[in-house]
């Protein structure tokens, strides 16, 4: 009978605190398909690496971080917010999982954050689909499971809907400022964030929502937002504002349009937007691609050229999506699949749209349980994964089992396998006697010295600074096998 009595309790809790236990729920599906062996799916190379260095640099310096990462084209920094979500993750633990269990926690934030938002100014059925596949995307897991500035964007997307929807249909003012600092947030972890930022800014003068007053407020408060980056600009001579200002006059010269002009971006929408499409709602596929772009594009001219008909609340969504494409093209280089990633939740909201407006909602039900089933089943979370951090976190865990030891090296520097090791090196209690053990490796001579370890790449092993017939190899089979590591006993 007590059981019985407590299933009940349940039960009508779960029925009295339903929005709860939907928002609960879809958090920890999200996160359990975000950090299911994550050791086993970061990626650790070059851009992980060099953020761990510098928040640790920082850190040992006492020094105020202001300037962000490096943006990927064109020679400038990004603003430094994305270095301050790596310290909070920092200060937990110095392990590169740290940042990258973080990002899983905002990714699956982002399905709660989309729950709300579609379920306030829709209906809940398209707030509970549309949240099941953004927890589900392929494309969303992926980006979400290792520790990189633009992969937390998709929250501050959803965020900044949210609040845009409360200040223009609900007049909330104080959410126009928090769209405001979200979209702004958005720019400063990767330069995708403009086209939210400049959809922000249009979709509320379009709405004539703000004055010279508020606008005021506005640029003050995008202006403190970026601060710390200002007070290095002021320093140092406006380095990367002129960086900016150079990138984006290089990619409106006559070059960059001949190369990145209309027959690019056709081909860009046809081949790689549609790859695109098929990797965020199921899985790489490029006639399903064809397919799912082929609906977007004529669902859009559709409702472009029937615009007062819109709903006023799809309104802001299809702005946003034709800023989105504008912007794209004009953007005049290379478009890869994770300079999209601002993109995944609208694109799956408004995908989840088109399939309600469907007069058959039992094929309509049937469809969705047939996507999500695939989802499932070519789910990233169980697939193929890098053995590289793997790889790393084994090796350094056996060498620093040694007392006494000492570590050298010899890899090709294209490979940043070096500075990956060097990270890992500085984790454990247990730290090698010398940190550069070259010189002691050649001749031997230091009676500190117990137990040497060279690690090196097969071209290069045969080389000094270790006679490698007096060491043993050590096998670290199956995982990375491109650098060997030879033991010395000294």
């Amino acid at each position: 009978m007590d059981k019985i009595l407590f299933m009940k309790k349940i039960i009508q809790f779960v029925k009295e605190n339903n929005f709860l236990f939907i928002v609960c729920w879809l958090f920890v599906l999200s996160l359990i398909f975000r950090v299911f062996q994550l050791d086993h799916f970061i990626s650790y190379h070059q851009d992980q690496v060099r953020d761990l260095f510098y928040i640790k640099d920082n850190f040992e310096k006492g020094q105020m971080i202001l300037l962000g990462p490096k943006a990927s084209v064109g020679n400038f920094f990004l603003p430094p917010f994305w270095y301050y979500l790596m310290s909070f993750a920092y200060v937990f633990s110095k392990s590169a999982l740290s940042p990258a269990f973080l990002t899983a926690i905002l990714s699956s934030l982002t399905t709660v954050i989309m729950y709300i938002f579609v379920n306030k100014f829709f209906n809940k059925k398209v707030a509970f689909i549309s949240a099941i596949f953004y927890a589900l995307s392929p494309l969303s897991i992926e980006y979400s499971r290792f520790a990189w500035n633009p992969n937390p964007i998709p929250l501050f997307t959803v965020l900044t809907f949210y609040f845009l929807y409360r200040f223009l249909f609900e007049n909330d003012n104080k959410s126009f400022y928090y769209g405001a600092i979200t979209a702004n947030l958005a720019f400063q972890l990767h330069y995708q964030g403009m086209v939210i930022l400049v959809f922000y800014f249009l979709t509320n003068i379009l709405y004539r929502k703000i004055n010279l007053k508020v606008f005021i407020k506005y640029i003050l408060l995008n202006i403190l937002l970026i601060f710390p980056f200002l007070i290095y600009e002021i320093k140092n001579g406006f380095t990367n504002t002129s960086g900016i200002v150079n990138f984006l006059i290089t990619t409106q010269t006559a070059v960059k349009l001949k190369l990145f002009g209309i027959p690019f971006f056709v081909k860009f929408i046809i081949r790689d937007f549609s790859l695109f499409l098929s990797r965020v709602l199921i899985f790489k596929n490029q006639l399903i691609g064809y397919i799912l772009l082929g609906v977007f594009l004529i669902s859009m001219f559709l409702k472009v050229i029937t615009y007062r008909k819109v709903s006023c609340f799809e309104k802001p969504i299809l702005i946003f999506l034709v800023t989105s494409l504008i912007m794209l093209f004009f953007y005049k280089n290379s478009l890869i699949d994770f300079y999209l990633l601002f993109l995944i939740p609208i694109i799956i909201i408004y995908f989840v749209f088109l399939l309600f407006k469907l007069k058959n909602q039992k094929a309509v039900f049937l469809i969705l349980f047939f996507l999500l089933i695939v989802n499932l089943s070519k789910s990233p979370t169980f697939g193929n994964y890098d053995k590289t951090y793997l790889w790393v976190k084994k090796s350094i865990r056996f060498v620093s089992q040694e007392k006494n030891y000492c570590v050298s090296y010899n890899i090709f520097p294209q490979n940043y396998i070096e500075s990956k090791l060097k990270y890992a090196m500085t984790l454990p209690k247990n730290q090698p006697v010398y940190q550069n053990c070259d010189v002691y490796m050649y001749y031997q001579c230091s009676p500190l010295i117990k137990t040497g370890f060279y690690f090196c790449e097969n071209p290069v092993c045969k080389y000094k600074p270790v006679e490698l017939n007096k060491a043993e190899l050590i096998d670290m089979y199956p995982l990375y096998s491109g650098v060997k590591i030879y033991k010395i006993q000294f």
